[in-house]
């Protein structure tokens, strides 16, 4: 399982998840996320990549 916590990409933000089957899901997990409790519709480039490092395999 893959997870993704979003403080650990510097939000004051307490929301995670554990499960995703891959890192391809977590992604489009944390996207979803960053799009309905944050308000980014577009994720910036260096957001993206603060991503990419923080999502746990």
């Amino acid at each position: 399982m893959t997870g993704f916590k979003c403080k650990d990409v510097g939000m004051n933000c307490g929301f995670e998840f554990k499960d995703a089957t891959s890192r391809e899901e977590a992604v489009q997990l944390a996207a979803t996320h960053a799009r309905v409790a944050h308000g980014i519709a577009i994720i910036p480039p260096d957001l993206a990549a603060k991503v990419q490092a923080a999502i746990k395999a």
